[in-house]
């Protein structure tokens, strides 16, 4: 019996041992605040890692970017130097004709400024002289009317 005794107390040992694990498993299930915690914090590192592998990501394209548009921009630099040698020597050409050009414009600019600036003043001139008409008219009306009382 004792044999007996030891294996029941062995199963006996055993089976709460399970029942405490079954325990634990089910009080951190029912634990809503713990779980919803930490299916938060699980997001947030997921966010983070996201992020950082984005950043990974955009920082190689980038160097790659980089990387396939050096010898673009260097292939266009050579091309555009012998124009732009060519083209010095026609700008330093065309700066006196502009000058030129500028003297010769300056009073056809300035006679353009003036009529500009009568066409402005035009409007107000023809209302002044409308007003003094009016003016005129009113004063003549009274005094003939001051003859004819008179």
């Amino acid at each position: 019996m004792t044999e007996d005794t030891a294996e029941l107390r062995r199963r006996i040992e055993a089976e709460r041992a399970e029942l405490g694990e079954t325990a634990a498993a089910l009080a951190a299930r029912a634990d809503v605040p713990a779980r919803a915690k930490e299916s938060g914090r699980h997001a947030v590192e997921q966010a983070k890692a996201s992020v950082e592998q984005a950043k990974v990501k955009a920082a190689a394209a980038l160097e790659d970017a980089k990387g396939k548009a050096a010898p673009v921009v260097e292939q266009a630099r050579q091309k555009a130097a012998p124009l732009v040698e060519k083209a010095a020597p026609l700008v330093q050409q065309a700066k006196p004709l502009v000058e030129q050009a500028k003297v010769k414009a300056a009073p056809a600019l300035d006679e353009v400024r003036a009529v500009a600036r009568d066409d402005e003043r035009r409007p107000k001139l023809i209302a002044a002289a409308v007003g003094g008409v009016l003016l005129g008219f009113v004063v003549v009306r009274r005094r003939r009317k001051r003859r004819v009382i008179d």
